[in-house]
């Protein structure tokens, strides 16, 4: 009996065992099967992290389509330090990224204004402090990062805290600084970076975390771009380690696709700190790139993006579980980037191609010149910039790629950043002289008949009184070569560029008209281009006044051929001869064409030209002043006929030499325009040190016969105006 109810308890026990059994390996398969991977992202997943994706810049291509600055897909390493852990744990990850960048020579953001070796140096003249366009001096991104830490880690002088920096009327008034060793001990001392750490390393951590400190600071963000354009070997390397909070992502790059018009396409870079607080207005974040000069930074609006906006699920180690794009409060549409407008611009890259050659020859082939010039070829009847050169160039898709081609650059002392068509100023020496002639037959103080004698040094008649004292200026030919050019009327006195001829027109006009027209003309002013561009002066008692010189009867004789203290762009020259030719409508010049959609399917703006000032120019008088145009291009007894007489359409010209100093060449200056019936284009064209305008006529000819000629035209025809995507 008492067997039989063991018997009985063991089998009920059993059961009870494997009902359990039963439930445990049901309860175990409903948790790892059934909702398995709910639980398991649930586990895995801690942080939401939001994440400001960049749109696409548009293109800039030429006024036919032809691509100038495109994008190129590659990677780019961003970092998020909210994932790093504390102080040691993060600084040990940072260096071991800092050590495979420098293995693979792998250059990341680093905008700490400190020199990257010891002795250390301060690479900016304001590292701390600026004085802001209102006057006021303000935190750089360094001092403000140094004035917000902790009262134990202060290391700013009393006298440079906010409240009292808002009580500074000027840099100066502050006093001395920290020095760049300070404030490198102090930051070493604040992020914590342990003392066996190198001072090499301890910069370049420094600079990491400076750019991850301000963006949390002032951006409420942690993530920041550490290196764009990164190669497979670094990604490989970053991969194989596992660092944490390094993350790796798809975006697109600038590419240049042709080696010229450095001067004009510009770069995009960081956004610098004296501008951060317009570009933080506009809606920017910090880790934003945008157009530093040039195209990219005139047209900054049409080529930026609308950025977007991602929300990823990271794991406590970093890793990026899932992304989504996060929705529009409003329309509940995804916020995803929107690429940024193409814009079309009036260069033609063929010619911008061809003047940029031309240019080079003509100054290497020349003697004793400053190898320094510029050239360009403008449009007249609607300002447009065909093409604009300046010699020495560089090429954008080098020159930022590495230090040594930048330093290279740099240390050129011929400056080859500058732009000498918009940036430098000259004296436009004869090529005045057409100024001088319009405005003397508009005033009535002459006729394009009439003949004025050229007796080697100014003699005015003896019935006028002859107010220059014991100054009798010379006419070049007389002065060259003891000779004199006789009587001549207006059309020989431009071909001949008769410098008595047009002492005696500056003599009967006086230095007020003078002046006038050259305003009328837009001389002394800035012409409108989108670019950076120099503003010069016209000869006066009051240029002469700001310069600190005094003003004497005879500089109106020098003025009155381009000479005394007229400084004119080489910009400037060319849009007052393009406003004589066309008639008297003086436009600005401009760069944009059209701006297309990002697919290039619509027009979302076109430029339409209106003049910003209409002369009213007797068309008499222009064809008059157009004839001695056409003289020094055409007639034998010029000096340039032979490079000009033969081109593929007629032309009209004047050259010029503006005399710099009594122990150096002259720089040698010329204008053409072309066809000579029915204007479309000017030239303008400089060498420094060049001694004659002469010695441009072939290169000026050349840069015609290319322009009208078949090679050109066939090559450019049917594409303006259409689809090129």
């Amino acid at each position: 009996m008492e067997g039989k109810q063991f018997h009985i308890r063991t089998i009920v026990v059993g059961l009870l065992l494997f009902a359990l059994l039963a439930a445990f390996i049901g309860n175990l398969y409903h948790l790892q099967v059934v909702k398995g991977d709910e639980y398991r992202a649930a586990s895995t997943v801690k942080i939401s992290n939001t994440v400001t994706v960049e749109a696409a810049r548009g293109e800039i291509v030429d006024r036919y389509g032809r691509s100038m600055v495109s994008n190129r897909a590659t990677y780019e390493i961003t970092l998020n330090s909210s994932v790093m852990g504390a102080e040691a744990e993060r600084n040990a990850n940072l260096l071991e990224l800092i050590h495979i960048c420098q293995a693979n020579g792998l250059e990341w953001e680093d905008t700490l204004p400190i020199s990257k070796e010891a002795p250390f140096t301060y690479t900016s003249e304001t590292p701390l402090v600026y004085t802001n366009s209102k006057g006021k001096v303000t935190f750089t991104y360094l001092g403000a990062l140094l004035d917000a830490l902790p009262l134990g880690a202060s290391i700013l002088p009393d006298r440079w805290r906010t409240e009292d920096l808002e009580k500074a009327t000027s840099l100066e008034a502050l006093g001395e600084g920290l020095t760049a060793q300070e404030v490198i001990d102090g930051l070493r001392q604040y992020f914590l970076i342990d003392e066996s750490v190198s001072d090499a390393d301890a910069r370049a951590l420094i600079g990491v975390l400076y750019e991850l400190n301000l963006r949390s600071r002032s951006v409420k963000q942690t993530e920041y771009i550490f290196a764009q354009d990164v190669d497979i070997d670094v990604i490989s390397a970053i991969k194989e380690h596992s660092l944490t909070g390094v993350n790796i992502s798809a975006t697109t790059v600038r590419q240049y696709n042709t080696t010229s018009a450095a001067h004009l396409l510009g770069r995009v870079g960081s956004i610098q700190s004296a501008n951060w607080e317009t570009y933080k207005a506009k809606g920017y974040n910090m880790n934003d790139k945008v157009g530093i000069d040039g195209m990219e930074a005139a047209f900054e609006d049409y080529l930026r993006g609308k950025s977007g906006t991602l929300i990823q699920e990271m794991s406590t180690s970093g890793k990026v579980v899932s992304e989504s794009w996060k929705l529009d409060s409003e329309t509940g549409e995804p916020l995803e980037p929107e690429p940024g407008y193409n814009v079309m611009s009036t260069i033609d890259l063929r010619l911008q191609e061809k003047v940029e050659q031309v240019l080079a020859d003509t100054i290497e082939n020349l003697a004793n010149t400053k190898e320094k010039g510029a050239v360009i070829v403008q449009s007249v009847n609607d300002g447009g910039i065909l093409a604009m050169a300046s010699y020495p160039t560089y090429n954008l898709s080098e020159v930022y790629s590495s230090n040594e081609a930048y330093q290279a650059v740099v240390n050129d002392t011929r400056n080859p950043f500058t732009n000498r068509a918009t940036s430098e100023i000259y004296y436009p020496g004869s090529t005045f002289k057409p100024l001088v002639a319009i405005a003397a037959l508009q005033e009535g103080l002459v006729t394009p008949t009439e003949e004025i004698e050229d007796t080697g040094s100014l003699q005015l008649p003896e019935e006028e009184h002859y107010p220059y004292g014991d100054y009798h200026p010379q006419c070049w030919i007389y002065r060259q070569y003891r000779g004199t050019h006789g009587w001549e009327n207006m059309a020989d006195a431009l071909r001949d560029s008769c410098n008595i001829y047009f002492y005696t027109l500056g003599h009967r006009l006086g230095i007020d008209k003078i002046d006038e027209y050259a305003a009328m003309f837009g001389l002394g002013q800035k012409t409108g281009l989108e670019l950076s561009e120099a503003e010069g002066y016209v000869a006066g008692p009051e240029t002469s006044a700001m310069l600190g010189q005094e003003w004497y009867g005879g500089n109106l004789l020098s003025a009155a051929i381009g000479q005394d203290n007229t400084k004119i762009t080489m910009l400037q020259l060319s849009n007052y001869i393009a406003t004589l030719i066309n008639g008297g409508n003086r436009y600005e010049t401009h760069l944009l064409k059209t701006v297309k959609s990002s697919d290039y399917s619509e027009t979302v703006y076109e430029y339409e030209a209106e003049p910003v000032e209409q002369l009213d120019l007797n068309p008499a008088w222009v064809e008059a002043v157009k004839e001695g145009m056409w003289k020094v291009a055409n007639d034998e007894e010029s000096t340039v006929d032979q490079y000009l007489s033969n081109l593929a359409v007629e032309v009209g010209a004047k050259t010029g030499s503006a005399q710099v100093s009594a122990d150096e060449n002259a720089n040698a200056v010329f204008v053409l325009f072309a066809p000579y019936d029915d204007p479309e284009i000017v030239i303008s064209m400089v060498v420094e040190g060049g001694a004659s305008g002469a010695n441009l006529a072939s290169a000026a000819g050349e840069i015609v016969n290319y322009y009208f000629g078949s090679e050109h035209t066939m090559e450019s025809v049917g594409t303006e105006n259409t689809l090129i995507r």
